[in-house]
């Protein structure tokens, strides 16, 4: 009897001290968008589509080393595959240096801030230095590391582990890799990095590009300013794009613009101009159900006779 005592008493301790140093978080959202858009060919049209979110992460500490793990999975109203993964990723590590692997995102190179519909017309490119940011393709994952030498310091490498799409042919272990660098001060933060891109495709031929981005940051108290530039030059297709971003949020509302210069061989080159705002407003005053009514303008030039595109939304979400 003392015996089972004992043994009850030390399972009981062991999930007792098991329990203080895990954590457990599941969360639940909705987001619902209505939606009209046209374009400088295509007349008024109509749409509306959806997804639930759902979320789990699970971490355990043992002194300053953590290990965790996240999924995200999103149940979509439309399309062929209503089930869409986000993010599915185990990491490793502590304060000063963690490691990633599976599906995630890196740091964002080209914030747009309140971005809830974002039109561009003509087909005009526009590169936001996140080839190999992240969420890979069917035939991909990912590897990334961080090192923080100080509270302002942050380094993080990622990579592409595989091919991005399936007309690769899996034959290089590390397709794609992204240094990037973040300084952090108390009103401001700036963050660069560089990405590339290389591997075989099954049909022959190869994807080699190159790319390079940063954006300054600017907390102005109730404001937050986004400032970037990313650069590309894709060495197969012969082309060259440079996107700029300028945006702010202010309390509920948000303003943002965009401009892209897509170069390719000896064609002129097409430009591509893009404003978007947006605005939200909680639902009878309520925490975690809100409404955002947004709209967005965007003009092409030498990208065809499609050259203009619109769209309003309106977005429902709500938190579970």
């Amino acid at each position: 009897m003392k015996k089972r005592l004992l043994l009850a008493t030390t399972i009981a301790a062991i999930c007792a001290s098991g329990a203080a140093n895990a954590q457990l978080e599941l969360n639940a959202s909705l987001e619902l968008d209505i939606d009209t858009f046209d374009s400088a060919e295509r007349e008024r049209q109509y749409d509306q589509n959806g997804h639930v979110e759902l979320g789990a992460m699970g971490m355990t500490t043992h002194g300053d080393y953590f290990a965790k793990a996240v999924g995200v999975v999103r149940l979509r109203t439309d399309g062929d595959d209503n089930v869409d993964i986000q993010d599915v990723y185990f990491q490793i590590g502590n304060s000063k240096w963690d490691a990633l692997f599976g599906r995630f995102e890196a740091v964002n190179l080209f914030p747009l801030g309140k971005d809830t519909v974002v039109t561009k017309a003509g087909g005009v490119q526009v590169y936001e230095a996140n080839l190999v940011r992240g969420r890979a393709g069917d035939d991909g994952g990912q590897i990334a590391f961080h090192y923080n030498p100080t509270n302002e310091i942050r380094f993080e490498l990622a990579s592409i582990y595989g091919d991005t799409d399936t007309a690769g042919d899996n034959g290089t272990a590390i397709s794609g890799i992204r240094p990037a660098i973040s300084f952090s001060y108390p009103n401001i933060r700036v963050t660069a990095g560089m990405e590339k891109v290389k591997y075989d495709l099954v049909g022959g031929g190869e994807v080699d590009k190159t790319g390079y981005g940063i954006n300054t940051g600017i907390n102005m108290g109730d404001g937050f300013v986004n400032l970037a530039v990313a650069h590309l030059k894709d060495d197969e297709a012969d082309a060259k794009i440079t996107s700029f971003a300028a945006n702010m949020t202010y309390g509920p509302f948000g303003l943002g613009y965009i401009h892209s210069n897509e170069e390719v061989g000896s064609s002129d080159d097409m430009k591509l101009d893009t404003l978007y705002a947006a605005y939200t407003v909680q639902i009878f005053d309520m925490e975690n159900a809100s409404v955002t009514f947004a709209g967005s303008m965007s003009k092409a030039k030498n990208a065809g006779s499609d050259d203009k595109s619109n769209a309003l939304r309106v977005r429902f979400n709500y938190a579970f």
